[in-house]
């Protein structure tokens, strides 16, 4: 009886063992996945697509006419309603969520022949509520921003962030082969920025320059020496001849003019 039982533990060990190796197969794909993804982060968040800015291309129709309560309140806030002119061809639809944008001033580089265009500089959300005749009702739904009278409405497009990693910088410069641009704006219109801040670049679309591509940010400490790596970029929103970047790391301050290299 001990022998039958000994038996069937031994054939029963033999049968268990293949799936307790894919057991130990899956858990060590688990572990890999997991490290693969250890140093991982947010390289683009929420706030980088909807409160960055950018340059405009198109002059957008729709503007905020006027607060619910006319003159008394011109700075709204998140459920403010608002009431903007539309046309007969605009094609809205209540409920539809539209982009709120304040217009900045035109940039412009050596490195283009004209202005690309402004500023444009995303302040939040809002949506339709309701058509009255010849104007629309809209009610500000997320502010990242100061959402004024006379801001611009276009309609809001979902996107998605994306998830990487940080691939820093050498303190070399690649050669002169290598694409390379400009910053020619920067966060909040100072003079230098650091980590986490907005800047624009005078790549785009037409120079190959894509979503979430990264970018090594260099300049020259002083006239007559050679260009140095400071930073490491990542592309926010591509546009036609420019993009704007978001600042990863840097170990100096990056200033207008910098030089911006696709890796």
């Amino acid at each position: 009886m001990k022998k039958t039982v000994v038996h069937c533990l031994v054939i029963f060990a033999f049968f268990l063992r293949p799936a307790l190796s894919a057991g130990k197969r899956t858990d060590q794909v688990g572990a890999d996945k997991d490290k693969t993804f250890q140093n991982a982060y947010a390289l683009i968040s929420e706030s980088d697509l909807y409160c960055s800015f950018f340059v405009l291309e198109d002059e957008p129709r729709l503007k905020i006419a006027a607060g619910e309560r006319g003159a008394e309140k011109m700075l709204l806030t998140d459920g403010d309603l608002f009431y903007f002119k539309i046309g007969p061809d605009e094609g809205l639809k209540e409920g539809q969520v539209m982009t709120v944008l304040e217009i900045g001033p035109k940039v412009s580089s050596p490195g283009l022949k004209k202005s690309p265009g402004p500023v444009a500089f995303r302040r939040g959300r809002a949506r339709l509520v309701r058509f009255e005749k010849d104007v629309a009702l809209g009610r500000v739904e997320k502010a990242c921003g100061p959402v004024m009278v006379g801001n611009s409405l276009v309609p809001f497009v979902e996107k998605d962030g994306l998830l990487g990693k940080d691939l820093g910088f050498d303190v070399s410069v690649r050669n002169q082969e290598t694409l390379s641009g400009r910053i020619i704006f920067l966060d909040n219109q100072v003079t230098q920025i650091g980590s986490g801040q907005w800047a624009l670049i005078d790549l785009g679309r037409e120079q190959g320059l894509q979503f979430g591509q990264q970018l090594t940010v260099a300049h020259r400490a002083a006239e007559g020496l050679p260009l140095e790596a400071i930073g490491n970029a990542i592309v926010i929103h591509a546009g036609r001849v420019t993009s704007t970047i978001k600042v990863l790391s840097a170990r100096d301050a990056i200033g207008l003019g910098d030089l911006v290299q696709v890796k």
